[in-house]
């Protein structure tokens, strides 16, 4: 773990406990991993927005990787990457969610608008901190998207997502379930592994210097390109079985354990077994 250049972490059931806030002890320790020369990126499903205020937390102005990949920016909050939905494959989305009345989310750089306002609507600004901004869909069939977001109850989401990966339209399209309540629809190929990707190919780092943590279905391909694949306890099932390193849950700073052994492996020797 000496050779460890950069750490991808996700947000939410990972790096943020239940109550979707940053432990101290995660905060601590990236705070000491950066001053040992090593590169903290956050990597999440959410929109840019609501990831800035954690990085100055950290007291960072980059990387991140947002959007599941789709927006990502650098250590000094460059542009390195940026994907977008066709005008096309975003009507079938919206016809859909029209159709069924699902509350969606429209992610575009520093933008989120929600198509309507309600319990959905306050349900993501209560798990984020966002201010909703209201934008009908008829508006957001003329703007730009980086990804959209389905927001339902998660019997309704299984049956959007079962539904729509039979849509031929949409077969170029990534459907992420990135919590048991959304659907994301990103740009064919998108996910966090190449957003990741990305970025390293940016600051110039090979993958077996690269260590990511986990925690859900969208962190699986970020965990399969690593060489330093990591997980919280409370992960789903399959991020348990491709992680290399077991950590504690996100409740009990799990993250802290890793980056702490990685300080540690750099000062002393250290690897985890």
């Amino acid at each position: 773990m000496r050779d460890i250049r950069l750490v991808a972490c996700d947000m939410d059931g990972t790096f943020l406990t239940s109550s979707r806030t940053p432990h101290p002890a995660n905060i601590q320790a990236a705070r000491n991993l950066a001053n040992r020369g090593v590169i903290f990126c956050l990597a999440s499903g959410r929109g840019i927005i609501t990831m800035r205020p954690l990085l100055a937390e950290l007291g960072q102005k980059g990387p991140l990787v947002s959007s599941n990949g789709a927006l990502v920016t650098g250590l000094n909050n460059e542009t390195v990457f940026e994907a977008e939905l066709s005008s096309s494959i975003t009507g079938v989305i919206l016809d859909y969610a029209e159709a069924k009345n699902i509350h969606v989310n429209r992610y575009h750089q520093d933008s989120i608008t929600f198509s309507q306002s309600g319990r959905f609507a306050d349900l993501y600004a209560s798990r984020t901190g966002l201010t909703p901004i209201i934008e009908p869909i008829n508006s957001m069939r003329q703007s730009p998207a980086t990804k959209l977001l389905f927001i339902a109850e998660p019997d309704q989401i299984l049956s959007a997502t079962a539904e729509l990966q039979k849509n031929s339209t949409l077969k170029t399209t990534s459907l992420v379930n990135s919590e048991p309540d959304y659907l994301e629809f990103l740009p064919g190929g998108i996910n966090k592994g190449l957003g990741l990707q990305e970025l390293a190919a940016h600051l110039d780092i090979p993958p077996a210097h690269i260590a990511a943590i986990g925690d859900w279905y969208n962190d699986l391909e970020m965990l399969q390109w690593v060489g330093y694949p990591a997980c919280v306890s409370n992960a789903a099932p399959e991020i348990l079985q491709i992680s290399q390193y077991k950590l504690p849950t996100n409740d009990e700073a799990g993250v802290s354990t890793f980056l702490n052994a990685i300080i540690e492996a750099k000062s002393e020797g250290i690897v985890l077994p």
